[in-house]
């Protein structure tokens, strides 16, 4: 019987191998590109959804809306927010306590003698110095009482802080008792601080500064013109906040300049605040 030759073969190499792995690279990149898409289209909704929910298990709080005033263990409710002086009865806002001081001012603001001014967050009234006090003294006329007095019956009964500056023209003083412009429009505001504390206004609220001749409203080249930087200025402040630096005390001054040599050798602080200035009633 014939026997059948065994012939050694080896099966020829494959080319095909590549197709694998470039079907799992197609795959991929598919996958790849689905992912993109899905992530450039995300449901704000859902997202929203899904951020709270997990806001929720991780913290202690919801964040989820509730009306105001509805009832979460306690009732919330609003209070109505106002800016103005804190009286005995509450908030009144600065127009209103404008109204009330020009009405009691009434004389001496038609005269231009006396201005109220100021905005939401603070109250000015300026006061001509030849209203309260004669030439170069700081003690306060008869006129000056009562228009004080009339000014504590609209302001005495708040808590708000003020501040009286004084201030003077550019013509020297040299006395034993005012050495200079700024000992007297300092002792000016403080007598009018003093006179506000006899008639009841809290000596905490208040405080007395003297500016000189350096922040005058005009320039100094008329005798008009110096009576009106002649003046003290008692400014009502919204709140105790004002004590931290934010309260108006440029009040749009213009200031010359001033050689080394003319100023005289006393400590002076200088505040300024951003506040604007519009006029309410009296001159501007």
């Amino acid at each position: 019987m014939r026997r059948r030759g065994i012939t050694d073969t080896e099966p020829a190499d494959s080319t095909d191998r590549w197709l694998v792995s470039y079907a799992d690279f197609i795959t991929l990149l598919f996958a790849f590109f689905v992912v993109m898409y899905s992530i450039s289209n995300v449901n704000m909704g859902k997202y929203r959804v899904l951020s709270d929910s997990v806001m929720t298990a991780f913290s202690a709080q919801s964040n989820s809306p509730f009306p105001i005033g509805s009832q979460l263990g306690v009732s919330v409710q609003r209070a109505p927010i106002a800016v103005g002086l804190i009286g005995q009865t509450g908030w009144v806002s600065m127009e209103e306590t404008a109204a009330s001081l020009d009405k009691r001012l009434k004389q001496w603001v038609k005269k231009g003698m006396i201005a109220v001014k100021g905005n939401e967050k603070w109250l000015e009234i300026e006061i001509k110095s030849n209203l309260l006090f004669k030439s170069g003294d700081a003690v306060l006329s008869a006129d000056a009482a009562n228009i004080l007095s009339e000014l504590t019956a609209v302001i005495g009964t708040t808590k708000n802080p003020l501040y009286v500056s004084g201030y003077t023209d550019d013509v020297p003083i040299n006395t034993g008792r005012y050495p200079s412009n700024w000992e007297l429009s300092a002792a000016r505001s403080a007598s009018v601080v003093k006179l506000l504390a006899q008639k009841g206004i809290n000596p905490a609220r208040m405080g007395a500064i003297g500016y000189g001749e350096f922040r005058p409203i005009v320039a100094n080249d008329s005798v008009t013109n110096r009576q009106k930087n002649r003046r003290v200025v008692i400014r009502v402040m919204t709140g105790e906040d004002m004590f931290a630096g934010s309260s108006p005390f440029a009040d749009s001054e213009v200031t010359p300049a001033v050689s080394p040599e003319s100023v005289p050798e006393i400590p002076v602080t200088t505040l300024q605040g951003p506040e604007p200035v519009r006029s309410i009633f009296g001159a501007p």
